[in-house]
């Protein structure tokens, strides 16, 4: 076969034999040099487009490049709403950080955790819930909970030591934010770890059934609590009472 002459094969005698598709197309990819050979059938292909109407050929290509152009500039977009996301999460925990290390106690840590977070994000509701077990709290106003059905109820938060986001059920988003979790519809739970076991549950909620998602990259709300656990190791065990040593 050759680029000038009509396929054909030697079935009882001189038969000539139908092309696929598929063996046309192939044949197109080896040689690609067809059409500059050929160029007055290029003005004379025409394709279906989907108003009906036949275009050529270049219109068709056209039409391809235009939509490739509308894809790229759709993505590019999105590529610069998530670096310009990105950028206000950087600084928002920029800031978090910097406060927190001027925190003189556990509470001032919740504290600040709080104003930031929902001054600065979308987040509505903060609570940070402590395992009885975990620590000895001598003073100060802390929510404690029992170790043993906190570790059960949120194991695999605890388990992964990697915020969980999603929805929950209401009996649950009851327990998590007493007064406050009528308008609540996502929630991200996150681990807060000292020396390597659970110390706390960070819960943050919102009202939107779609800004807490299991999809979500949960980079920042792993980076704050692992900042948060250890301002209140460093605090709690500041705060443990000494032991008296007698006097030599």
């Amino acid at each position: 076969m050759n680029k000038h002459a009509t396929a054909q094969a030697e079935q009882a005698g001189d038969e000539a034999f139908e092309l696929t598709g598929d063996q046309v197309a192939a044949w197109l990819r080896a040689n690609p040099e067809f059409f500059l050979d050929n160029e007055p059938l290029v003005a004379e292909l025409a394709l279906p487009h989907q108003s009906g109407k036949a275009v050529s050929l270049m219109e068709h290509q056209v039409a391809l490049l235009r939509q490739r152009f509308d894809n790229t500039s759709s993505r590019l977009g999105e590529l610069l709403e998530n670096g310009h996301r990105s950028e206000q999460l950087f600084q928002i925990s920029r800031q978090l950080v910097l406060a927190l290390i001027e925190t003189r106690n556990a509470e001032q840590v919740i504290a600040v955790a709080r104003g930031h977070l929902l001054s600065r994000t979308d987040v509505e509701v903060l609570e940070v819930i402590f395992l009885d077990g975990a620590a000895s709290f001598s003073a100060g106003d802390f929510r404690i909970e029992d170790e043993a059905r906190m570790l059960a109820e949120f194991k695999d938060v605890f388990r992964l030591n990697k915020a969980h986001c999603g929805q929950q059920g209401e009996d649950l988003l009851a327990w998590l934010f007493p007064g406050g979790s009528a308008r609540i519809r996502s929630t991200a739970l996150c681990p807060i770890i000292s020396g390597g076991k659970p110390l706390a549950l960070l819960a943050l909620g919102q009202r939107s059934p779609d800004h807490f998602t299991i999809h979500m990259e949960t980079l920042f709300l792993d980076f704050i609590a692992e900042v948060m656990g250890a301002m209140f190791t460093l605090h709690l065990e500041a705060a443990e009472p000494k032991a008296h040593k007698p006097a030599p």
